[in-house]
């Protein structure tokens, strides 16, 4: 247990050190670019999610295409996860309720990436997802699948050996949630603690630039 901690502290510096060193690159080529204050990391000058092929919890595939034309809130982790998960897709759908009873919900999407296909088959996706929110739809994939989204979305995760058929492991995986703008491109990350009134706050301050700006 103790160095399979170690193994994802490590993993999860490695990550915070490149995503340091991309954001820095960002602001250097874009030192005029306009920015936002918000509850994560917000970015100026997005890059366009690549190589993009998962599949859904209705199993129809998905690839980079499906992000444009909306806003897409992604959340990396998997059903069997036993406290942060379920907490997080909580969070996430009062955010959804606040933003629909304002009417300003009609043009996004809420996905949960699952970094366990090992378990988490579309079936079992789609009824746990639903569970949270009508609205909220379960994707998963190869683990090479997944391992390039989460990496353009800098997200880590650590599934532990374990024995085949073994169904009581537990994944160590980031907690944060990603925002997807209406051109497919890696806008924001909300750090946790995702409050749902201040991420809709944020939300809405994104997409007015964002609008602005086209």
């Amino acid at each position: 247990m103790i160095r399979r901690k170690t193994l994802f502290l490590l993993l999860l510096g490695t990550l915070a050190l490149g995503t340091g060193i991309w954001l820095g690159q960002w602001f250097i080529r874009s030192n005029t670019a306009s920015s936002l204050t918000i509850s994560g990391i917000y970015f100026p000058e997005p890059k366009a999610l690549q190589d993009v092929n998962l599949i859904q919890q209705n199993n129809q595939p998905l690839t980079e295409d499906d992000f444009k034309g909306q806003w897409s809130f992604l959340y990396f982790g998997y059903t069997y996860c036993p406290d942060i998960c379920p907490m997080t897709l909580a969070e996430l759908a009062k955010a959804e309720q606040l933003l629909a009873q304002r009417g300003l919900d009609q043009n996004t999407a809420y996905l949960l990436i699952s970094v366990d296909p090992q378990r988490d088959t579309p079936q079992r996706l789609q009824e746990y997802t639903t569970y949270f929110n009508p609205k909220f739809k379960g994707v998963t994939g190869s683990p090479d699948d997944l391992a390039k989204l989460a990496k353009q979305c800098a997200v880590a995760y650590h599934i532990p050996e374990h024995v085949e058929n073994d169904t009581s492991y537990f994944v160590d995986h980031s907690s944060t949630v990603i925002l997807i703008d209406p051109d497919a491109r890696v806008r924001a990350i909300f750090t946790p603690p995702q409050v749902p009134e201040t991420l809709v706050a944020d939300f809405l301050k994104i997409r007015e630039h964002y609008q602005y700006s086209h």
